[in-house]
């Protein structure tokens, strides 16, 4: 596996080289200020996220290729690979190979920067396969998309995550399935499923368990979706549940946005995580929040208002988030 991803990154880079003209640089960054109302308030750069991508060949090529890194602020800042990999497309089916997200979950496969709220939802975070190191992972994966009915997805992955080499076999399978119910120019009504299985041996799912657990045995997940569309409103939701041996994590989200005078977008959200860490709070997190889209996802400022009602008092998280686009 090591050789493959390898031999991929070889293969994009030079092919890029090849064709410069046709190379697509991108990337956006985001600027945050938040506040818990306690003890903490920060400002950090949350992302700065570059990527390379294009045709192979440069003209209507079937073989295209992505290299995307991440430049992360933590203890110090540092840039940590996140996406490279080669697609070979004809008609409705496709083939992908290298380090990308598997095709788990509605909400992990739409871009952060098209997202209506600052972030994804907890349980979105937490509870795909791979959360622990960037929801990524090193695989293929068979797709057969129709952009009227809906589409199926097929993967195996190594299992053990991005940018990781190890021979413990974790083999990771994952099934994604689409439909489309309500398809016009107007409104758009979708329904899904997903499904994932591994044979776990010695694996750190540290949002689910917390720190210093390391899991052997059946990892078994699956989650339900679904995405309406009516013009400038928007509704969607995904339920996931994650089988860990005969311990069970789960949780769901439901996000609803509406946009009006094109550039203001108002949202609300629900959303709840049930983890394995007894350290944590399960109650609910409401959010209320506010963009200004200044030119679309390009340049937007958003501001989020998160509530949760514990037992004993009231948690609570304001966001102020600038967002810049660049190509």
């Amino acid at each position: 596996m090591k050789k493959i991803f390898i031999l991929l990154s070889s293969f994009i880079l030079i092919n890029s080289s090849f064709a410069q003209q046709k190379v697509s640089w991108n990337g956006y960054l985001q600027y945050r200020l938040s506040d818990n109302y306690l003890n903490q308030t920060n400002f950090s750069l949350r992302r700065a996220k570059f990527w390379v991508n294009g045709l192979l060949p440069p003209e209507n090529g079937a073989w295209s290729y992505k290299l995307q890194a991440n430049f992360l602020q933590q203890v110090k800042f540092q840039f940590l690979l996140q996406d490279v990999f080669v697609n070979y497309k004809i008609n409705n089916f496709e083939v992908t190979a290298g380090q990308f997200v598997p095709d788990f979950s509605l909400q992990r496969n739409q871009p952060d920067y098209a997202i209506p709220i600052d972030e994804r939802a907890d349980v979105v975070n937490a509870l795909v396969p791979g959360a622990e190191t960037m929801a990524r992972d090193i695989g293929v994966e068979l797709k057969l998309a129709d952009n009227k009915t809906g589409s199926f997805s097929f993967g195996f992955f190594n299992g053990n995550g991005a940018n990781t080499v190890s021979n413990q076999r974790n083999f990771l399978y994952v099934h994604r399935g689409s439909l489309f119910l309500l398809n016009n120019s107007e409104s758009k009504l979708e329904l899904g499923y997903y499904l994932s299985y591994r044979d776990a041996h010695d694996l750190q799912f540290s949002k689910i368990f917390g720190n210093n657990y390391f899991f052997t045995g059946n990892d078994f997940r699956f989650g339900f979706e679904e995405k309406l569309n009516l013009r400038d409103f928007e509704l969607q939701s995904e339920y996931i549940e994650a089988h860990l041996g005969n311990q069970k994590a789960y949780g769901y989200y439901a996000l609803a946005d509406y946009l009006f005078a094109k550039k203001n977008l108002i949202t609300l959200s629900v959303e709840q995580l049930n983890d394995l860490n007894p350290s944590t709070v399960d109650n609910p997190w409401y959010v209320i929040g506010y963009s200004y889209l200044i030119k679309r996802n390009d340049i937007k400022i958003s501001l989020d208002n998160k509530f949760q009602f514990a037992s004993s008092k009231t948690n609570a998280l304001t966001t102020l988030q600038i967002q810049y686009f660049f190509n």
